[in-house]
């Protein structure tokens, strides 16, 4: 393999980090997070002013497309609100 492969492949594969980063900061960059917390499991969301745009679960199952569906038809505060009850309900843990 020559220089100028190596500098192409190098330059690239650059690029293509550059961009995920670039895509994160862009799509994280105005999201707030609740995290909650229990012995059962542990739920992360992030969330922007209109809906949830990511999560991450322990022990737990989360259908986005169906809760984003609920926070479009109360508002993403209201949701965040009934996500803490509902937690704080169903578990022994609590949201910050």
């Amino acid at each position: 393999m020559n220089k100028k492969a190596l500098f192409i492949i190098i330059g690239t594969i650059v690029a293509i980090v550059l961009i995920g980063v670039l895509f994160f900061v862009l799509v994280f960059k105005d999201t707030k997070k609740l995290e909650c917390k229990s012995s059962q499991g542990n739920i992360t969301l992030r969330y922007n002013d209109k809906k949830v745009v990511g999560y991450t679960a322990k022990n737990f199952t989360y259908e986005l497309d169906a809760q984003n569906k609920i926070a479009s038809q109360v508002g993403i505060d209201a949701y965040i609100e009934q996500f803490k009850l509902w937690f704080a309900n169903n578990t022994d843990g609590t949201c910050e």
